[in-house]
């Protein structure tokens, strides 16, 4: 049995129920905040599913980090923020893209973002951290010139084998990050680690399935090149003549030169030398 009623109606007849004294105070106090944690967890829910179907529409990853970024940042409340993933040195981060929810930022994109202060914690973890008091954190420092106001942070990373290879980076909620946060960004984090690793993989195969395609072109233009003899050939008993398709007697040089890639260089074996130049003894030297 299904009951479509929204939140508000349901609120509606409480508050209804509680004026002709059907219902206690704090029974009405319980039952508002059980509708109010059913709306949330059906919101939180509807983003996951949401994020999730960005991974199985197989996009490019920056596409699909892209939709799962802003399904997290929009469901937890923040402004600002940034998909980054881990260079192969271990060192920086290397910005997928970034959203600066319409705040001034002066930073050049281009300049290198070294893992250290707040988000190398995420990354040496391998678990979302967050802070409520960035501009007056020991972090500060660690901030480039010209770098817009971060009010609050959170970073949650992308887990792949064990190993934290990216961020997910969340900045200025209007409200203070909280634990349900972190766990809600893990989340997203782990979707964003499937399409990573899914983009991965298609790339490899690509690649796979390219190299392939070339085996089999080389394999080719090579087979293109070799002629091959086979099956009986009819050979003259005497004159060692081979008989073709179309019935010709042709000499076996001739023959083999035109079916194959061989060449011939004439010489005369011991046998023939000594029955046909006796005078001359051509293998003096073996």
């Amino acid at each position: 049995m299904t009951i479509d009623v929204s939140r508000t109606d349901l609120l509606k007849e409480i508050q209804a129920l509680k004026k002709k004294s059907f219902i206690r105070d704090d029974m009405v106090a319980r039952l508002c905040e059980a509708i109010q944690e059913l709306s949330v967890r059906e919101k939180e829910l509807s983003a996951i599913m949401s994020g999730a179907k960005a991974v199985l529409g197989q996009k490019g990853f920056k596409e699909s980090a892209r939709a799962i970024f802003d399904y997290c940042k929009d469901l937890i409340g923040a402004t600002s923020g940034y998909v980054a993933l881990l260079n192969e040195t271990g060192e920086e981060n290397e910005v997928v893209f970034l959203e600066s929810g319409g705040l001034p930022c002066m930073v050049d994109p281009e300049l290198p973002m070294p893992i250290r202060g707040l988000r190398s914690e995420a990354y040496y973890l391998n678990q979302a951290v967050y802070h409520n008091d960035f501009m007056n954190s020991e972090w500060i420092d660690f901030m480039p010139k010209g770098h817009m106001t971060l009010k609050n942070v959170m970073f949650a990373p992308l887990v792949i084998d064990g190993k934290s290879v990216g961020l997910i980076g969340l900045a200025n909620k209007a409200t203070d990050f909280n634990d349900n946060d972190a766990e809600m960004a893990t989340g997203f984090g782990e979707l964003a680690a499937i399409a990573l690793q899914n983009s991965r993989n298609l790339d490899q195969r690509v690649e796979a399935e390219r190299q392939r395609e070339k085996v089999i072109e080389n394999l080719n233009e090579a087979l293109s090149q070799v002629k091959k003899l086979s099956g009986l050939l009819p050979i003259c008993a005497h004159c060692k003549k081979i008989r073709d398709d179309k019935g010709y007697w042709t000499q076996i040089e001739s023959y083999i030169h035109e079916h194959s890639e061989a060449r011939f260089s004439h010489g005369i074996c011991k046998a023939c030398a000594e029955k046909y130049y006796p005078d001359i003894d051509i293998y003096e030297d073996e």
